[in-house]
């Protein structure tokens, strides 16, 4: 089990960034390759929601900011919040982080819209305008009523073939041609106007995950999947569990109340080598589509938990699921699954990513996991 740093327990505290530099020193030497998994943990006290490499440079979304970290040094590394960036974040509660085909990081936040960080500069888009919002100056656009964000409530985003920018919103999908924003809604063909995962496939349609079930779409035509036809697994069956807590706010009014395993909730999509689509629920386990056929996959098939979270394709092709009870991997036969008693640093995972060196980086509750596995071997054990 790797050792842990304790780091970054408030990002507006001054002693965390003593606390970031001594986790940066820990994670620069290269760990040999063993046959055994070999874990490093860093506690940062935050929900690390999401997790984006881009080359040497791995970026982390926490419930308080974002860390930049250069993996190509020993101690440089830069913390963005709200305060830090004088206004080019909105929101410290970062929900997604994707880099776009010229290297830009944008950052999905909660209630503070979307974030580009464009060389030194922090533009900002939002349902009403765009630009730096610090200045609101020359530079800030307004848009007209239905040219905005859909949404100050951003989930994923997705960058198509054409480099189109596509955004999960909580008020639709929205896409982005460079100046405004078009959104799409239950009007236009989605089942369920709040949208929490996009995946492209090899044709350029788009697979979105939202709280009503699945929808395709291929630019003209809507396709939606939910329970009925094979999405998620019939919660009677599953395990009973306690109340659990809302995923969030609007889950407590009463035409949206949600406590229990929805089949229909779908937080995460991977699309695999072979085109298999794979979609996470709330609470009822994880469920393959090959395009004719469903498959669905719970713990009681050795997935840790039920609650899907993230969803990632390793580049040995494996599927890996973030859930509630660990970090679980199918290599098409079975699943397998690593936990605290592994060496995870906590059982709820959020997100996750991989690098070129073949590391596999999970987000938890608690913090931030790296597992390294001998390449030589047949896949993880």
């Amino acid at each position: 089990m790797g050792a842990h740093w304790k780091l970054i327990r408030a990002l507006l505290a001054p002693p965390s960034l003593v606390l970031l530099a001594g986790w940066i020193a820990a994670c620069t030497p290269s760990l040999p390759a063993t046959s055994t998994p070999r874990w490093t943990n860093f506690e940062t006290g935050a929900n690390v929601k999401a997790i984006a490499l881009d080359g040497r440079y791995l970026w982390l979304g926490l419930s308080n900011g974002v860390i930049r970290y250069d993996a190509g040094t020993h101690d440089t590394h830069e913390i963005y919040t709200a305060e830090k960036t004088h206004g080019g974040l909105l929101s410290n509660g970062v929900y997604a982080v994707r880099i776009d085909p010229k290297g830009r990081p944008w950052i999905g936040t909660y209630g503070g819209g979307l974030s580009v960080l464009d060389g030194d500069r922090w533009l900002t888009y939002t349902p009403y305008g765009a630009g730096r919002v610090a200045s609101y100056g020359a530079d800030w656009t307004k848009y007209p009523p239905g040219r905005g964000l859909g949404d100050l409530w951003v989930y994923d985003v997705a960058f198509d073939r054409r480099g189109t920018m596509w955004v999960a919103t909580w008020k639709g999908l929205s896409r982005f041609d460079g100046s405004a924003f078009e959104t799409f809604t239950v009007d236009d063909g989605l089942v369920d106007k709040w949208v929490y995962a996009i995946q492209i496939d090899a044709d350029g349609a788009l697979w979105l995950g939202t709280e009503g079930g699945v929808n395709r779409f291929d630019g003209h035509r809507w396709t939606t999947y939910t329970h009925r036809d094979g999405l998620g697994a019939d919660p009677a069956r599953l395990p009973s569990r306690g109340a659990t807590e809302p995923p969030s706010p609007h889950h407590t009014t009463d035409y949206k109340t949600i406590t229990q395993a929805n089949p229909n909730y779908v937080l995460a999509i991977a699309i695999d080598r072979k085109g298999a689509k794979w979609f996470g629920t709330w609470g009822a386990g994880l469920s393959r589509f090959d395009g004719r056929s469903w498959v669905t996959y719970t713990s009681a098939d050795g997935l840790g938990g039920n609650y899907i979270h993230a969803l990632g394709i390793d580049r040995d092709g494996l599927l890996w699921a973030g859930t509630d009870g660990g970090a679980s991997w199918y290599d098409g036969r079975r699943w397998r699954t690593y936990t605290t008693r592994d060496g995870l640093l906590d059982n709820n995972v959020f997100s996750m990513a991989f690098d070129e060196r073949g590391a596999r980086w999970f987000g938890t509750w608690k913090g931030l996991s790296k597992l390294e596995i001998d390449r030589t071997s047949n896949g993880p054990s």
